[in-house]
């Protein structure tokens, strides 16, 4: 887990001192007081956020990919824009995007890039309206901001952030939500620049409620809008439940048909969990699956996880109402990034011989049976995996490949 004493410290060390009459203080100090937590559905033929929507199933329902060996076209690179070139894919309306050690903004076909950044862009994400945000930083030390772009990718806003290392951007309908390694939640509209705060680090959308994972102590954490007079008078969501720390350090939660799920990756071992989405009771004893557990690909009651266990690793569907195994495929490489069109699973990994990296894998599973449909192999890791239409993105280094 993340260092509890240094959270300790963060949660109960000096703070703001309110005293009575000084609420007008106060609200200028932390925000305003109405939080919106708004969703929206992505357009068909896109993939807008890391995880494809703000629940961060990964589950895209309007992708068709295909089920057939599929051949590989690059479709663009950023190699002369990073120094140490690593990327995931992202796709608009009409762009596709990749960023992480730089960022890279392109026709949605490929061709000449249309705006290139060489420094630091851990986040990014499209919201309605085809506007863009991206986290980014002048270089690794210098502090983040929150970058808001049009859809013409001209900057609109900017607003600094007070993260040590922003983490599991979300784009909601009106704010965009930021984590940090303190533990604490950062909510901000770009364009009024109203911001609150609350605990958590990976946020999660759905059903008109904010959840976060890593919340100092508390573990994971559901929030709603307020209403009445305590809407006025309360800054921020109000807290529903804290379902407690889960072994490891979580990833990004995962919110479907009423469930929270989420994997850890520890040494001794990471799990799979879930708990009730109206009141964060476990749903069955976390399940350990090998050292690095990705957080599920959602489809319903229906879960798809990837784990890495040194150099090899393990593909399952779990039924999410009980914790069971549906199916498992072992494999000979460390799966990872689990993502779902349609019926067909895709998993991409990386090939590890002696300890030295050796390449990656791209495979695309029947959802329904786990029968193997096809398994491409690259010179690298792959980064990200987007499934749009017919077509499966994936970035290797700072190249971006369509397989169709």
């Amino acid at each position: 887990m993340p260092s509890i004493t240094r959270r300790t410290l963060l949660a109960t060390g000096a703070g703001t001192v309110i005293t009575a009459g000084s609420y007008g203080a106060y609200r200028l100090h932390r925000g305003a007081t109405d939080a919106a937590l708004s969703p929206w559905d992505p357009a068909p033929g896109t993939w807008p956020l890391p995880r494809y929507d703000g629940a961060n199933t990964a589950h895209n329902p309007h992708a068709s990919p295909p089920r057939e060996t599929p051949t590989a076209r690059r479709v663009a690179s950023a190699a002369t824009t990073a120094r140490r070139p690593r990327f995931a894919p992202l796709l608009g309306n009409d762009r596709l995007v990749v960023y992480g050690s730089g960022l890279g903004v392109y026709p949605r076909d490929g061709g000449d890039p249309i705006r290139e950044r060489d420094a630091p862009t851990p986040l990014a994400g499209f919201g309605p309206d085809g506007r863009f945000l991206t986290v980014e930083r002048a270089d690794s030390d210098a502090p983040a901001s929150l970058v808001a772009c049009a859809a013409d990718f001209g900057e609109t806003a900017r607003v600094g952030l007070d993260a040590d290392h922003p983490q599991g951007l979300v784009v909601g309908a009106h704010e965009a939500y930021v984590g940090g390694q303190d533990g604490t939640l950062r909510a901000v509209d770009p364009t009024s620049g109203r911001r609150w705060r609350v605990d958590g680090a990976l946020p999660a959308l759905g059903d008109g409620r904010l959840y976060a994972a890593d919340a100092p102590l508390d573990g994971t954490v559901a929030y709603g809008e307020r209403t009445g007079l305590d809407r006025r008078l309360t800054v921020g969501p109000k807290r529903l439940w804290s379902a407690g720390p889960t072994d490891g350090f979580p990833g990004r939660p995962a919110v479907a048909d009423g469930r929270v799920v989420l994997g850890t990756v520890a040494e001794a071992g990471g799990v799979l969990a879930a708990v009730d989405a109206d009141s964060g009771e476990p749903l069955w004893e976390p399940r350990a699956l090998g050292r690095d557990v990705s957080t599920p690909a959602v489809v319903e009651d229906r879960g798809y996880v990837a784990v890495g266990r040194d150099e090899a690793g393990l593909v399952a569907a779990v039924d999410l109402s009980t914790g069971e195994t549906r199916w498992r495929d072992a494999v000979d490489w460390r799966a990872s990034t689990p993502v779902v069109g349609g019926e067909t699973l895709v998993v991409a990994g990386a090939v590890r011989e002696g300890g030295e990296r050796a390449g990656g894998v791209v495979r695309a599973y029947d959802a329904a049976s786990g029968e193997t449909l096809w398994t491409r192999g690259f010179d690298a890791d792959p980064n990200g995996v987007a499934l749009v239409d017919d077509r499966v993105f994936v970035t290797v280094g700072a190249d971006l490949y369509a397989l169709r």
